[in-house]
């Protein structure tokens, strides 16, 4: 039986370990007052998941005019991008690779989150 080809490595502009890629999933889960990706929650999701060729992540504000959404993380303060070298270290041990999707929601954004003031939690 012949092997599935996406299963086969990908060694053009990228070298992947397979040809499977993880598409990005907004899930809401940065619900700390920085919008940090942390590592009991971002870092274990992403490294239970490293065995994917390459993993595109959740969309990630790159700064506080760009939220679309609550709970959401960003990249544009120090401790966020902090927050994404753990989790993106934790892919790289466990063999994966990890790109971040860089988000601007622009127009379609409520105007709770336009301001940069953005404080809304969603309750348990």
């Amino acid at each position: 039986m012949s092997k599935q080809h996406l299963l086969t490595p990908y060694n053009k502009n990228i070298s992947l370990n397979n040809r499977v890629v993880m598409a990005p999933m907004t899930r809401s889960r940065a619900d700390n007052a920085g919008h940090i990706p942390t590592d009991d929650l971002h870092g274990l999701y992403y490294e239970q998941r490293a065995s994917a060729g390459l993993i595109i992540t959740e969309g990630s504000q790159v700064s506080t005019q760009a939220v679309g959404y609550v709970n959401t993380p960003g990249i544009y303060s120090d401790e966020q991008v902090e927050g994404w070298k753990k989790v993106t270290q934790r892919v790289h041990d466990n063999g994966g690779k990890i790109f971040i999707q860089l988000w601007h929601v622009g127009r379609m954004s409520h105007p709770i989150f336009i301001t940069g003031s953005y404080h809304y939690r969603l309750q348990p």
